[in-house]
């Protein structure tokens, strides 16, 4: 995808057509690891060259109504939009700045938040950032809070904390409790964080337990907290120590929830 070829899903076709090879072995899986420096990359028998390109980090503050891909069809995406659009004034700022014909920065999504859910979001060109940030051997934990229908009873909390399966895999929350920060939420309020990243994990683990989640907001990933003053929509480029922090297992506690539920 980075070199132009295709875009990540037909990359991902490719990948599962055994069309891709990495040093003369065919790649089965979409996350395998590769250096376009140092080794050599064959699509359907030809070589893929791809030129050193300056590397791009963005936190986003995704509000609902937005999917996290850089492309689905009009029946996919409904009146939704795609998350990239977001960051649309950076990249015509780019190609104000770039001669006609530069290749553009493909920026994707790291990670994933359904259209409903709202919060933190990287978006990046670099894809072995984007791996150690997502994989699980990273050991990073992300923190969300949800609003719910309904008060969460110590009993429900207690439930929720037993973890639950989700996509055939049993998981469990690292930290759970009331949030507190908004008072008039009344119970209603909590935050929790994970570490297995499954799709609907958060929300499957209080629907186990009677509980429907009214609103999902992400305020963290790893090390990096979602800022207080990134508006809902709104994107700002990662400094290198934000970039660092976000792997850094042990400055994701002792952090308090920022920002309201919108």
């Amino acid at each position: 995808a980075a070199a132009g070829v295709a875009s990540r899903r037909a990359a991902e076709q490719l990948i599962f057509a055994g069309d891709v090879k990495v040093n003369g072995n065919v790649v089965v899986l979409p996350q395998h690891m590769a250096d376009p420096e140092k080794d050599k990359i064959e699509v359907k028998g030809r070589r893929v060259e791809v030129a050193p390109q300056k590397k791009f980090y963005f936190a986003v503050n995704k509000p609902k109504g937005y999917m996290c891909t850089n492309s689905a069809t009009a029946e996919e995406l409904g009146a939704s939009r795609l998350v990239g659009d977001l960051l649309q004034p950076w990249m015509d700022e780019w190609g104000r700045r770039h001669p006609r014909g530069t290749r553009k920065p493909r920026l994707f999504p790291v990670g994933r938040l359904d259209v409903q859910s709202m919060g933190l979001l990287f978006l990046t060109n670099d894809g072995q950032w984007a791996q150690k940030v997502m994989h699980p051997s990273a050991g990073l934990t992300k923190e969300y809070v949800v609003l719910l229908d309904q008060p969460a009873t110590k009993r429900m909390l207690q439930q929720v904390a037993e973890g639950t399966e989700v996509e055939g895999t049993f998981v469990q929350p690292t930290a759970l409790g009331i949030d507190n920060s908004d008072p008039s939420s009344g119970g209603r309020r909590v935050r929790i964080v994970v570490s297995e990243g499954r799709k609907h994990e958060v929300r499957e683990l209080f629907a186990a337990v009677g509980l429907k989640v009214l609103t999902l907001k992400r305020t963290r990933i790893g090390g990096y907290r979602l800022p207080k003053e990134l508006g809902l929509g709104q994107f700002m480029p990662l400094k290198d120590t934000d970039i660092r922090r976000t792997l850094d297992k042990g400055a994701d506690a002792g952090t308090s929830v920022s920002g309201p539920i919108e």
